[in-house]
């Protein structure tokens, strides 16, 4: 259940105080115009109130996140605001607990905005902790409630710079084979069928044993595999998850095939954002 709180604004500790005013005044007097006007001022309070409670009901929130957040990096949520209710709302701000904020002028049936949000920490974060407030009407108060909203987001390590040097290239004997169609080869990586490779290329001792034509299966040096193993970087536990994280996307980004390794686990290099994706949860999980 929703627990809608009020915030007194400047203005409103200024109608409130010539409120009472007035009412001591009209009681010490009897003056039926006091009494008349202390009586429309405590209406329009009354009104307004109602009126700030009902421009925040029936109001749902979603946030989504981008595709990658790293820890103590701010991220753009993509916030979604519907209103299920018949007349619109107005002046709707949303609020993060970092401070960055997003206001929607009016809302009447849907609405979207961006807020900027920055974790402290990496990992599992089920929920995204948002008020969402509004000094509708005539901004003597504001009324604002809590909402938890349901992310179920993966933080990613805080990337620390770390050096190329505290990588430990992949072993061949793993079985994994990078292919190039880039010229200037240096490194055999293994042999496959020919098919229409320069002569220069031709295995010929696997080809005469097989009666077929291979030909050498290689990659340049500057791309070989490289699997990023915790124990050999430097520094605390946090740390090192932190420059595992900067070397897995240093090298993904540079089309680099990437693995990773940590204590009894292993996983092989591979390409792509959904693989650099995978690396950066189990370190964010550790």
């Amino acid at each position: 259940m929703i627990r809608y709180k009020v915030k007194v604004n400047r203005a409103g500790s200024l109608f409130v105080g010539i409120s009472v005013f007035l009412g001591v005044a009209a009681v010490n007097t009897a003056n039926n115009l006091l009494y008349i006007i202390v009586s429309f001022l405590l209406s329009f309070m009354l009104v307004s109130g109602l009126l700030s409670l009902y421009n925040l009901r029936g109001l749902r929130l979603e946030a989504i996140p981008p595709a990658e957040v790293y820890a103590d990096t701010e991220a753009s949520f993509r916030l979604i605001l519907e209103n299920t209710k018949r007349f619109p709302s107005f002046v709707i701000k949303v609020l993060e607990e970092g401070g960055s904020s997003f206001l929607f002028p009016m809302v009447k049936t849907k609405q979207e905005g961006r807020l900027s949000v920055k974790f402290k920490k990496r990992g599992f974060y089920p929920s995204l902790r948002l008020v969402v407030g509004s000094s509708f009407p005539v901004g003597l108060f504001e009324r604002y409630y809590e909402v938890e909203v349901p992310i179920n987001l993966v933080v990613f390590p805080k990337l620390l710079e770390a050096s190329p040097s505290e990588l430990l290239p992949f072993a061949e004997d793993k079985g994994f084979a990078l292919h190039s169609t880039l010229r200037g080869y240096d490194v055999v990586s293994g042999v496959r069928e020919y098919k229409g490779e320069p002569l220069k290329l031709i295995h010929w001792k696997t080809s005469a044993k097989r009666g077929e034509l291979y030909v050498k299966d290689m990659y340049e040096e500057s791309a070989k595999p490289v699997v990023i193993n915790l124990d050999t970087l430097r520094g605390s536990l946090e740390e090192r998850i932190s420059k595992g994280a900067f070397l897995v996307v240093k090298f993904s980004r540079e089309g680099r095939a990437v693995g990773l390794k940590v204590g009894g686990l292993f996983i092989e290099p591979s390409v792509g954002n959904g693989h650099r994706r995978e690396l950066l949860k189990t370190l964010a999980l550790l």
